[in-house]
């Protein structure tokens, strides 16, 4: 079964009191030393993602896969960066603005209903595309051909996500793979190397890539910790399907503990 855009503005729809819960930077977490819960962690990541892709005050980021605007707020709030944020769900765009406006930087960041793999942007608009786990959803060398032309000369494309480990699965593997990638309704990962390729293609000089598994994996024992809570709701959709996350929160601990998956961070150079 492929997902479609439809089953995605549904999917978000249906969970958003369990992302309320999560906080604002609905994704893994980066722990090290200092960092104390997911929250933290989150935020974490944020930072570490910016590092990388160098942002400063003088940037204009495209947020692609924006949510609810957790990653745009915080980058203009920590950074002084401007920030446009783009979803396919209409309901996270008015959330977004919503939560610019109590964290004060509503005068930094915008929000649009609008697909990344075809935006309305003019050429070279952005100094930085960010992508942090919605890239997962994307068509990806789509989504790479894209944000290589509204990027400027010398922009940078950074994403942090989740990667496929090998090119096909088989057997068992296949299976836990699938039910982890069905619970959040995503078609596919793409390894790291195929980052690189259509990259590369796309005309990027320049590709990077960090393994950062280690520091997401204890985030993805917590998703694991959480679903027990779930079990009920996690049997009675074996009988009939409630679309409950719980079977992803359940698989990806399992699928990522045999290195089926890796948690990494992309950049590539215009």
């Amino acid at each position: 079964m492929k997902w479609t855009k439809q089953d995605i503005i549904k999917y978000y729809h249906h969970n958003e009191f369990g992302y309320k819960l999560w906080g604002p930077d609905m994704h893994f977490g980066y722990w090290e030393d200092g960092v104390k819960n997911q929250r933290q962690a989150s935020q974490r990541f944020n930072e570490v993602m910016a590092e990388t892709a160098n942002i400063s005050s003088e940037d204009h980021v495209l947020d692609a896969g924006c949510g609810v605007g957790g990653a745009s707020i915080f980058l203009a709030k920590k950074y002084g960066c401007k920030a446009t944020g783009i979803t396919i769900t209409p309901r996270q765009v008015e959330l977004a603005y919503k939560n610019a406006e109590k964290a004060g930087v509503a005068h930094l960041v915008n929000f649009h209903e609008m697909d990344y793999h075809n935006t309305t942007f003019d050429d070279k608009t952005f100094s930085v595309v960010w992508g942090l786990e919605s890239i997962c959803y994307a068509e990806k060398e789509n989504f790479i051909n894209e944000a290589f032309r509204v990027l400027k000369e010398g922009g940078r494309l950074v994403v942090g996500d989740g990667f496929a480990s090998r090119e096909k699965y088989e057997g068992k593997d296949a299976k836990l793979m699938q039910r982890w990638l069905d619970g959040w309704i995503v078609n596919g990962l793409k390894t790291p190397e195929m980052f690189i390729k259509y990259s590369l293609d796309a005309g990027f000089s320049d590709t990077f890539y960090r393994n950062v598994t280690e520091q997401v994996r204890k985030t993805s024992r917590i998703m694991l910790y959480v679903s027990l809570f779930f079990l009920p709701l996690h049997l009675v959709d074996k009988i009939i399907s409630i679309q409950y996350p719980t079977d992803a929160l359940w698989n990806q601990y399992f699928a990522m503990k045999k290195r089926l998956w890796e948690y990494g961070i992309f950049l590539a150079s215009k």
